[in-house]
């Protein structure tokens, strides 16, 4: 057997060629890192493609998309992406899969991907290691995985049946209890699991899974941004007073809060400067409509930058003095963090889960009470000191190195290279 590791074969719920979700591109990356290691690794990813086309030719389910990768189709699952309801499409990729002969197959996410396919390729090979990186609760709650309440947005902090049917109304006790019952006997075929976060492995453990078969891994940026120099330090002072938002206009990433929150800042510092990166003023107001009133108060000291490119984002956080990340739900390893942490600017972040955990306040950032405007306005009024960003833009830790995580990886994968048995020919 050549290379460093074992053979694995990363399996996700999308590309980043085609989506640009945190999950796809940690899983990516990771594959582009043991790739690079000498691993022998391959790719396996869901695509929706338009009309419900298949990836392939003459309709086959399953493409080729590279030297290593492989893209296949979603259209047969059920509708909520968790189980295939055409038994023949899973078999297929089940005996892709299973043909490869790799020692390890690591899940990212199972939406997507179905966990009646993990537990086939688990039955199918019994002598490989079945491993799954969990970047959200979709198991957990119903919500998107989101555990904020349908109606009130209030944050969930436990999941039980009686509570979940106070969000879902149209179904029933028992419905709730038996998804919970199939969601945890497809997650326990994974041998071991990993979770980005210490708040994200709490709440699987107090939701039912088995915590000795978990371990706590940061994703990996990536080589080619760990390879880049941090900016330099101290920074000048202006940058105290400039701030950047990077995400989507939806409702749960907290961009009405972010615009509510700095026009009342504002008031009381009119030399504050927000660009919000990701999306335009015109659909951050059709996704808003409220914001309005807020986007004309801020004038131009609120500027809409619009879509930006990933191989960008270094530079645009790097001219920002704080990236402020307003999420109202829990977050869990939120790679904007990470980002911003690899180029040494200073966050501010609503305190709760993987955020409050990432970002510690008054190493790498502040936090403020999270969906609290007037309190997002007054710690934004606090970082524009000067003094208050260059201390913590001095004092921001980097994220987890190549070596650390190769480290991690093999003790997850607990399969010493002198004991594995050669199958990365096996295909």
């Amino acid at each position: 057997m050549t290379g460093t590791g074992p053979s694995v074969c990363i399996v996700s719920h999308a590309h980043p060629d085609f989506s640009k979700g945190g999950g796809e591109i940690a899983a990516y990356r990771q594959f582009l890192t043991l790739s690079a290691e000498g691993w022998p690794a391959r790719f396996v990813s869901a695509v929706d493609l338009p009309g419900g086309q298949a990836p392939a030719d003459r309709e086959q389910p399953i493409a080729r998309y590279g030297e290593a990768e492989f893209l296949y189709a979603v259209g047969g699952m059920e509708e909520d992406r968790l189980w295939w309801r055409s038994a023949e499409e899973r078999r297929a990729l089940v005996e892709l899969l299973a043909g490869f002969g790799s020692q390890v197959y690591h899940f990212h996410h199972y939406w997507r991907v179905g966990l009646d396919l993990i537990a086939e390729l688990a039955d199918m090979r019994p002598d490989a290691i079945m491993v799954g990186t969990l970047h959200e609760m979709l198991a957990i709650c119903s919500h998107h995985g989101q555990m904020i309440r349908t109606r009130s947005r209030e944050l969930c902090r436990k999941e039980t049946a009686q509570r979940c049917l106070q969000c879902f109304p149209d179904q029933t006790l028992e419905r709730m209890r038996l998804r919970k019952a199939l969601m945890l006997t497809g997650l326990r075929r994974l041998d071991r699991l990993i979770y980005p976060s210490d708040f994200i492995a709490g709440r699987y453990a107090a939701w039912g899974l088995d915590p000795s078969r978990g371990t706590v891994l940061e994703n990996y940026l990536g080589d080619d941004f760990l390879s880049r120099p941090r900016r330099a330090w101290p920074p000048p002072s202006h940058m105290s007073r400039e701030f950047a938002f990077f995400g989507q206009p939806t409702e749960f990433k907290g961009l009405d809060i972010l615009v509510t929150g700095f026009a009342m800042a504002l008031r009381d510092d009119p030399t504050l400067a927000m660009t919000v990166h990701g999306a335009t003023a015109e659909e951050t107001l059709r996704f808003f409509p409220g914001l309005a009133s807020a986007v004309a108060a801020c004038g131009d000291r609120l500027t809409f930058g619009g879509r930006y490119d990933a191989t960008d984002v270094l530079d645009l956080m790097e001219s920002a003095g704080w990236v402020v990340l307003p999420s109202i739900w829990w977050e869990n390893s939120p790679v904007v963090i990470q980002e911003a942490r690899r180029v040494g600017t200073p966050l501010i972040v609503s305190g709760i889960g993987g955020m409050a955990e990432k970002v510690q306040a008054g190493v790498d950032g502040l936090h403020f009470r999270a969906g609290s405007a007037p309190d997002l306005a007054r710690v934004l009024l606090r970082a524009s000191e000067p003094e208050v960003h260059a201390g913590l833009a001095g004092t921001v830790r980097d994220v987890i190195d190549r070596d650390a995580f190769l480290d991690g990886l093999r003790a997850i994968y607990d399969l010493p290279r002198e004991e594995m048995p050669d199958l990365s020919e096996a295909a």
